[in-house]
């Protein structure tokens, strides 16, 4: 039973949301998104605000405020959601090949942070009755700005 219950335990851990917990002040801070196909990073700030920040097209390089879904990951086809009022993004560089790095954390930049991927997803061929795909792992994280 002692087993089950550490098996348990540990699954729950594994698939937990990533959190970090920054302090506010923190110089070039570089946001744990490794990937290698980018297209945009999304953050949900705590606020309730989503923003994008695009790497390509007219609002390149700066965090443009967006449509909020019900979650940060619902967020695939976020340019066409856009409503395009820019945000001051001065303390924020990309780093390539994929990651973003704030050159000085503050308290506003508190929030879950994710990325869109370059490559566009497919839908899966009808499923026979009762059978479903389970979504994928989580690939942001939380952070937290104390």
């Amino acid at each position: 039973m002692k087993t089950l219950i550490l098996l348990l335990a540990l699954s729950a851990v594994s698939f937990a949301q990533i959190g970090l917990a920054v302090p506010a002040g923190t110089k070039d801070f570089e946001l744990p998104i490794h990937a290698s196909d980018v297209k945009a990073f999304t953050r949900k700030l705590k606020n309730g605000e989503t923003q994008t920040w695009n790497l390509s097209g007219a609002n390149k390089g700066t965090w443009v405020d967006s449509v909020s879904l019900f979650s940060i990951n619902l967020i695939l086809v976020v340019n066409f959601f856009q409503k395009g009022k820019k945000i001051p993004s001065t303390n924020f560089v990309f780093v390539a090949p994929s990651n973003l790095k704030i050159k000085k954390v503050t308290k506003g930049d508190a929030g879950f942070y994710d990325y869109i991927s370059t490559f566009a997803p497919v839908d899966p061929a009808p499923l026979p009755p009762g059978v479903h795909i389970d979504p994928g792992m989580p690939t942001g994280f939380d952070l937290t700005v104390n």
